[in-house]
């Protein structure tokens, strides 16, 4: 039985178009494709959002326990650069103009969606008078704000620049000690020489020098009550730089209105 003849198919050649596009590399071209798109798309939201009419500011929000500043002062001092859009505002450029007033400690800024700066203050704290013109703070830092602005009643301190942190250690050191006299330090100074001398909440002065400081304050802690409390409205000053001693000063004056008394 003969054999069905089959019918030879003869393949047809790809042309060169086709053999060109199978040899690009179609999922690369894609994904560069999308990257453009998606670049582009970017480039253009970005400059939306740079461009300061886009959600334009409305509002400073101020916060903090204010008792030197006001709210007032702080919105006037950061206008000039609390401009511009929700986005481009430059946060930076706020927070340093809030800390150029001498009564901000710190700030910080954030932006509160949609068209809203939140302004959060440190006021300072005031220790103590510093020199002539300063205030000093709770960690040793000089601040110069306006004189009507000072505080009545706090003690002063003075000394060196550069000195700060360490004569504040000092004050708070003996005034701790003077405490159970019931007496405060009005008055801390420390020389250029290194010398200390204090004057106290009762108007007396005191003198401890250079060298063995505490020590010779605590010596006067111990004498006060039995040798000197019961005069002090005569006593003028205390020296307390001797090394098995201490000079007092009297106020002359009182003593001579005293002994007039006492005789008629």
């Amino acid at each position: 039985m003969a054999r069905p003849k089959h019918k030879r198919v003869r393949r047809r050649k790809p042309s060169a178009l086709s053999r060109t596009l199978s040899g690009i590399p179609w999922r690369a071209v894609g994904l560069v494709v999308t990257a453009a798109v998606l670049f582009e798309s970017g480039f253009w939201t970005v400059r939306w959002l740079r461009n300061p009419h886009t959600l334009p500011l409305r509002t400073v929000r101020i916060e903090g326990d204010l008792r030197h500043l006001t709210a007032a002062r702080l919105q006037k001092v950061v206008a000039p650069v609390a401009t511009g859009g929700f986005f481009n505002v430059n946060v930076d450029a706020v927070r340093q103009a809030a800390q150029s007033l001498p009564w901000v400690e710190s700030a910080s800024v954030r932006r509160v969606w949609p068209d809203t700066l939140q302004l959060k203050v440190v006021e300072q704290k005031p220790i103590a008078r510093w020199n002539k013109d300063s205030l000093i703070n709770t960690h040793g830092a000089v601040f110069t704000p306006a004189a009507k602005t000072v505080p009545t009643g706090l003690p002063r301190l003075k000394g060196p620049a550069g000195l700060e942190p360490a004569v504040l250690r000092q004050y708070h050191a003996m005034d701790k000690a003077l405490a159970p006299l019931g007496l405060t330090i009005a008055q801390l100074v420390e020389d250029q020489r290194r010398a200390w001398a204090l004057r106290l909440s009762n108007g007396v002065e005191l003198k401890l020098g250079r060298g063995e400081t505490f020590p010779r304050l605590l010596r006067f802690v111990r004498i006060y009550p039995a040798v000197l409390a019961g005069h002090v409205s005569r006593l003028v000053s205390v020296d307390m730089r001797y090394s098995n001693g201490f000079a007092v000063r009297w106020d002359q004056r009182k003593s001579a209105l005293a002994v007039r008394k006492a005789e008629g």
